[in-house]
């Protein structure tokens, strides 16, 4: 490697440019020898996979440690003096916001490894009859706010759609979950126990298979 600086080139700021570009080169030259490659500003060793970003196990982890917060946190509130829960009130905010961010993750993770996933018909089909069946009693109890209540008559309504399988359909239900996290926590409308709630067969499904993952 045949390293010069440029003629001409006096002043420190065009000195300190030419040895940071050699520098760079001089990178690049030996991760080639090494049999590296650089992707995405990321080094990969030739014969290694790089491992998933994301996986649902660790997300779940952050969500137990996140909830197990924000309930001393709801508990502390009652029992702090006056003074103090305006400070809680702002620390449950933040805790509910993380909640759901990391929820989001989850159904985003989720959705794109079950593209792939053979789903049987028979299971699905059972899946499916529930969240149908479900709706229709909670748009008759109207104990939740309207833009709660509209996502869900989305989702229902391309569940009764004809020509798709119930593994399709099911697959769709899956990712419209992380916008529905979003609408929920506005509506301050805890989606985990929302899910457990009112599609208990479809939420045991999914942390199956989440465990296969």
């Amino acid at each position: 490697m045949d390293f010069r600086f440029e003629a001409g080139v006096s002043t420190p700021a065009g000195i300190w440019q030419q040895m940071q570009d050699i520098s760079s080169i001089a990178l690049m030259r030996i991760l080639e020898f090494s049999g590296c490659r650089l992707k995405s500003g990321v080094v990969q060793s030739a014969g290694v996979k790089s491992m998933p970003i994301d996986r649902l196990s660790d997300i779940e982890e952050n969500l137990e440690s996140l909830r197990e917060q924000l309930g001393g946190k709801e508990k502390a509130r009652v029992l702090a003096r006056l003074e103090d829960k305006t400070l809680i009130k702002q620390q449950i905010r933040e805790l509910c916001k993380e909640i759901q961010e990391e929820e989001e993750k989850y159904w985003q993770v989720f959705a794109r490894q079950t593209k792939t996933v053979e789903i049987p018909e028979p299971e699905a089909e059972i899946i499916v009859a529930e969240i149908v069946e479900e709706v229709g009693q909670i748009e008759v109890q109207r104990q939740y706010p309207d833009e709660v209540v509209q996502i869900l008559q989305e989702i229902r309504d391309k569940l009764n759609q004809p020509g798709a399988t119930a593994a399709a359909k099911l697959k769709g239900v899956i990712s419209s979950i992380p916008p529905f996290v979003g609408i929920s926590y506005e509506a301050e409308v805890d989606t985990e126990n929302f899910l457990q709630q009112h599609f208990p067969t479809f939420r045991k499904w999914a942390k199956v298979l989440a465990k296969k993952s």
